[in-house]
């Protein structure tokens, strides 16, 4: 066990983490794969913001938010689920958290597939018990 896992909490999304969660979705799937940061800025940002908004607002997802136990209004990461935890859509850790075990505690066991995949991301596939498919269609 990590000495990082009793300074953080895992939580449901709250409305104030809507804007923080898309923010933070769109840059990450622009800077962090080399086929969207081809699209100009203005264009990607504008097109992808609904599909963001989708995922975040449909309820068709999961949101687990992981924050500080001290102030649980600080998020230190978020993942983006399907209701069956069978799809993984997005996961994000702040880089000063990042190796800490917190992407671990928000992801399930055993996804069936991810929709939105970027190098980091495909690096961390095999650490699931079962390798995902990469499925950007299942959103």
């Amino acid at each position: 066990m990590s000495e990082f896992t009793g300074l953080y909490d895992i939580r449901d999304m709250e409305e104030a983490d809507k804007n923080f969660i898309l923010a933070t979705f769109l840059r990450g799937l622009y800077y962090g794969d080399s086929w969207f940061s081809l699209i100009p800025k203005y264009i990607f940002m504008k097109s992808y913001k609904p599909v963001a908004e989708h995922m975040v607002n449909s309820g068709k997802n999961n949101i687990k938010i992981a924050c500080l136990k001290e102030d649980p209004s600080v998020i230190l990461g978020y993942s983006i689920m399907s209701n069956d935890y069978m799809s993984v859509h997005w996961t994000f850790v702040k880089s000063a958290w990042r190796k800490r075990g917190i992407a671990k505690h928000l992801l399930p066991k055993s996804p069936v597939q991810v929709t939105h995949l970027t190098p980091l991301g495909k690096s961390l596939l095999n650490k699931f018990e079962t390798t995902p498919i990469f499925n950007p269609f299942a959103l």
